[in-house]
Parts: C-alpha cells; sequence; structure tokens
C-alpha cells in the first residue's frame, strides 16, 4: 500500500524473519557467541539498533533484542544462535509472521505518528538507529528509525494490522495533496 499525500507516504515492508533473543548482556560469553552467529555484536545500548547487510539487531529490554532478517533466513539464523549459545543461558524463539511492517516516509511522517504515540520523536532524542516499544492509537507498536533520512518503520501485531492501518490513512488525510 502507497498512500500519496504531501509529505507522507507509507508502505507494507517485505516480509521479515523475526527471532527474539533473550540473555545477559554482561556475559561476555553470551555477547560474542551470539555476535558470532549473526555475524553483527547486538547493541551495547537500550533502544538502539545495529545493522549490517541485511540482518538488524534491536534491543528492547535490558536482556531482550529483536533480530530481523530476510523471511527465507529466520529457521537457519535461529538454529545457528541455538548451536553458538548451546552452553549459554539464553533463550531463542522464532517470531515468525505474527507482525506487519510499514515504512512511513516524508517531511510529516514524524508529525503524522506524533498524532497517536507520547514518544518524543525529536531528530535530536529520535536519532538514527533509535527504537522503542510503545503505543499508537492504543495499539502496541515497534518504531525503528533507520537512519537519518524522515523514515520511520513501525512494525504491528498482525492481529491490530487492519486498525493500525486504517487509523494511519485517517491521520494521513490532514497531509493528503489536495491539487
Amino acid at each position: 500500500m502507497a498512500e500519496p499525500a504531501r509529505g507522507v507516504e507509507f508502505r507494507v515492508c517485505p516480509p521479515r524473519g523475526r527471532i527474539e533473543l533473550r540473555g545477559d548482556p554482561g556475559d561476555g560469553a553470551f555477547v560474542e557467541a551470539a555476535s558470532n552467529a549473526l555475524g553483527l555484536e547486538p547493541p551495547p545500548t537500550p533502544n538502539r539498533s545495529r545493522s549490517w547487510a541485511d540482518t538488524v539487531i534491536l534491543w528492547l529490554g535490558p536482556d531482550a533484542w529483536l533480530i530481523e532478517v530476510p523471511a527465507e533466513a529466520e529457521h537457519a539464523v535461529a538454529r545457528a544462535l541455538e548451536e553458538s549459545l548451546s552452553d549459554r543461558h539464553a533463550s531463542i524463539a522464532v517470531a515468525g509472521a505474527g507482525s506487519v511492517t510499514w515504512s512511513l516516509t516524508g517531511p510529516r511522517a514524524r508529525d503524522l505518528l506524533a498524532k497517536g504515540m507520547t514518544l518524543d520523536l525529536d531528530p535530536e532524542r529520535f536519532r538514527a538507529g533509535c527504537c522503542a516499544r510503545s503505543l499508537l492509537a492504543k495499539v502496541p507498536v515497534l518504531l525503528h528509525r533507520p537512519g537519518n533520512d524522515p523514515l520511520y518503520e513501525l512494525t504491528v501485531p498482525r492481529s491490530y494490522a487492519e486498525f493500525a492501518r486504517d487509523w494511519l490513512e485517517d491521520a494521513a488525510l490532514e497531509y493528503a495533496d489536495t491539487r
């Protein structure tokens, strides 16, 4: 879905593989084993992300990360993590297709999100690489700002996707091009 609008556009992102990883970030052996399996070290700071090639790791909590990979690589990456972390205290769960992700772009994308969220989306605070769980119009979401562009990725549980899409479309009407 692409919504033509002056200042806001949103599209459904291609399906992603999602793996939930839990472990102790203070355990150097855990971090090293996870890094070896992923080819990328998990971010050491809460609510931040790291990415390389087609892998994104988002730190969602004191001991919780979400790993996003191409959908077809999800099970292979989960197996690699299980093998690498077999002797460590860790939890690996394939999250699969339980969520939908949209990209919101354009100079008014932040304004659109601010209509339904209480997060401080000021670019000085919610910088490139930031991520956070929040609510958008009472829907639980994961918001990620992958780069410096006015681009946000909004991940919503599939069971709320239709409501969230309808809310976004309605909220974006204010920015619609009326030419």
